[in-house]
């Protein structure tokens, strides 16, 4: 069986047409996104590196609204299918 999951980005970088459902906070110094119940950045992500060989700066940071080293979380659509109308036909 196979889990097919979109990777999160944050809510600014993706634009509005392509924005899913707030999966997370993400983190822009470490690139981590941590659950929404969770209130302060520790623990292992939700997504994310396994292995990080530094602690990010922010590790322990309480996800304050208005700080500007996190962000909200989105899922990012599909890219929604181009339709090409057909071509006149000429005589």
């Amino acid at each position: 069986m196979v889990y097919r999951t979109s990777m999160p980005a944050p809510e600014s970088r993706v634009p509005e047409n392509r924005r899913g459902r707030a999966v997370g906070t993400f983190c822009l110094e470490c690139g981590s996104v941590y659950p929404l119940h969770r209130a302060r950045h520790v623990g292992k992500p939700v997504y994310g590196r396994d292995h990080i060989a530094a602690p990010c700066a922010h590790e322990g940071d309480r996800f304050e609204p208005g700080e500007g080293w996190w962000e909200s979380a989105v899922e990012v659509l599909p890219a929604p299918a181009e339709t090409s109308e057909p071509e006149p036909a000429t005589a």
